[in-house]
């Protein structure tokens, strides 16, 4: 029984040993600092990268601009930083580009030991709008009731609570100079930001109204490896058929099945060419008069995907033209992927016209409307600020062409074109962060007004109250029903 009882007790004390030596490891490795030589040299390496790669340059910033921006970035690094500030620094920097592709995420090291660690979260899930914080849900519904839905939260710990968002949105890259989708995701995402950037304290004190008079309460905070999601929309409608790979779903509206109603959440790689044509076989059949294609929160994806389902709605001949301006990727230690870039090159090449001017490669694809299961009728596209790249694409033609009607808010992509289709990641020799960089610039041919730096924006545009939100309202959906009804 003696020796039962101190193996046991042996066994426990070894398991609490090698979890406090994870623990300072991984402590370890979110505090670590780099030298400002350290970060000088991933500075560089990044500066010639980016300027040896990345098609934005000239675009809506000067080359020149782009070289000093990049310069002043590299003087700047005078004190060591950890790598969470290094990344802080180097997203704020990367906003000027105007770049929506160029992102740049923790070392696979700081990832790991970040999945792992207890953070400290506010209790309650916050939003902000309209300059003000709102309490939307406790987290824990039965027990974080001190402050109620649809309070306002004037500071934080004494810094005035909006603030923070303001910040936030320099940390969010956007194409152009679009704004909608930095409010947008530094709202639904406020909380995560927040902590991610700052770390909450063991406690928080929220100065906030009640009855027309400012108050105080002070509460713990959460200490947890993560947080449940804030939904902000209502559950997903069971009425949906689902294509799960091709990431797609769609239902009728009615019974008479004169309207549907397709969500495409993201351009899947996988499955799509089936699911699209079950569908439009359906719209064909059924004589469907109104189609309402979902792209809110459809960030992209395959480019193959979205010409594909565009074939299926143009009703005339388009092209769709891409271009790179080198021949392989410089700095070939901080990258991978190159066959890819070279692969890439070879199928445009073999399905799009190749031409060149100066030492710019440009291969330009047709759009070719399909003869069968065509859909000739009405079309209603709905979009927000996280309508990105391929959605944009998707938009782009359907709004030029005069063939939908826009519901909702500004994409979160320009209407002339992108950055993306191959876009590798360069590690940092030092800090190992890793920044995505786009290798083609990807040009909707049928905008013919340059670079604007804009949007699709809606036709019918929707404005939320926070009431809206609180009441997770379709807006979108409830202005469909209302143009179709009349």
């Amino acid at each position: 029984m003696f020796f039962a009882f101190t193996r046991y007790a042996v066994s426990i004390l070894i398991i609490v040993f090698f979890n406090s030596v994870l623990y300072s490891q991984k402590e370890a490795i979110l505090t670590k600092k780099f030298s400002s030589t350290q970060l000088k040299q991933d500075a560089k390496v990044l500066k010639d990268a980016l300027l040896k790669v990345h098609p934005v340059i000239g675009i809506y910033q000067t080359r020149p601009y782009c070289e000093t921006l990049l310069n002043d970035f590299i003087n700047s690094l005078t004190d060591s930083l950890t790598e969470k500030q290094f990344r802080i620094k180097t997203k704020v920097m990367l906003g000027n580009l105007h770049c929506a592709h160029t992102e740049v995420s923790f070392s696979k090291e700081y990832s790991k030991a970040l999945k792992k660690a207890k953070l400290h979260f506010s209790r309650y899930h916050l939003m902000p709008f309209d300059n003000k914080v709102y309490v939307m849900s406790g987290i824990n519904r039965k027990k974080d009731t001190l402050l109620k839905q649809g309070t306002i939260i004037t500071k934080i710990n004494g810094v005035p609570a909006d603030s923070f968002q303001k910040f936030a949105q320099k940390l969010i890259p956007s194409d152009g100079y679009i704004e909608e989708s930095k409010k947008f995701l530094s709202q639904i995402y406020y909380g995560s930001y927040y902590t991610t950037l700052l770390n909450y304290p063991d406690t928080l004190t929220y100065e906030y109204i009640k009855d027309n008079k400012t108050k105080t309460i002070k509460t713990p905070t959460l200490y947890t490896d993560k947080v449940p999601e804030y939904v902000f929309r209502k559950k997903d409608d069971s009425l949906f058929t689902k294509y799960k790979r091709a990431k797609m779903r769609y239902r009728y509206l009615d019974n008479n099945k004169k309207t549907m109603h397709l969500n495409i959440q993201s351009f899947s790689h996988r499955k799509y060419g089936k699911a699209y044509k079950k569908i439009f076989k359906q719209l064909k059949r059924n004589n469907t008069e109104n189609l309402i294609i979902d792209l809110r929160y459809n960030t992209g994806g395959s480019l193959a995907n979205c010409t594909y389902v565009l074939r299926y709605l143009l009703n005339e001949q388009q092209t769709l033209t891409s271009y790179t301006t080198i021949k392989k990727y410089p700095y070939k230690k901080y990258t991978r992927g190159n066959i890819f870039f070279k692969i890439t090159k070879l199928y445009f090449s073999s399905y799009g016209k190749k031409s060149r001017r100066n030492d710019t490669t440009y291969f330009t694809f047709k759009i070719k409307p399909l003869k069968k299961w065509h859909y000739n009728t009405k079309i209603i596209v709905l979009t927000n600020g996280v309508s990105y790249s391929a959605s944009c694409l998707l938009s782009a033609y359907l709004k030029e062409t005069k063939r939908a009607v826009f519901i909702g808010r500004e994409t979160g992509g320009t209407i002339e074109g992108c950055n993306a289709v191959i876009t590798p990641h360069y590690k940092l020799p030092n800090t190992k962060i890793k920044v995505r960089i786009p290798a083609f610039r990807l040009l909707h041919d049928v905008y013919k007004k340059g670079n604007t730096g804009t949007g699709i924006l809606p036709d019918y545009e929707t404005n939320y109250t926070i009431m809206d939100i609180i009441q997770k309202r379709d807006l979108e959906m409830e202005k469909v029903m209302e143009l179709i009804k009349n």
